[in-house]
């Protein structure tokens, strides 16, 4: 029983990097777009180009990479119960680098 609950901690470890994978890459592509050398407001064009329409509205990319910054920190901190070092490390990681693109993310609705 103990390997089997040792082993779905893992896996919400992962499942946590994952959730953290996604507001990191909309953010890389944020930065990417805002390198361009066009206007603003060609830029916010060519960025909402690589999402959905429903995503489309002003706040829906921040909403979505909130939503799984959040996630990430509630899988991590659930995680952090694993005994091996390495994974209290890796949760740690993703608790702090989710935390602060949320905090990113507020402090842009601002």
């Amino acid at each position: 029983m103990k390997s089997l609950n040792h082993t779905r901690l893992k896996v919400l470890t992962l499942v946590s990097l994952i959730c953290l994978l996604i507001p990191s890459s909309i953010l890389g592509l944020w930065i990417y777009v805002s390198d361009l050398p066009v206007a603003h407001a060609e830029r916010v064009a060519v960025f909402k180009k690589y999402f959905p329409d429903f995503l489309g509205g002003r706040w829906g990319t921040t909403l979505l990479s909130m939503i799984f910054c959040l996630s990430a920190i509630v899988f991590s901190i659930m995680s952090l119960k694993l005994s091996d070092k390495l994974w209290k490390v890796l949760n740690t990681v993703i608790v702090i680098i989710s935390s602060s693109l949320l905090f990113l993310n507020l402090w842009g609705m601002m």
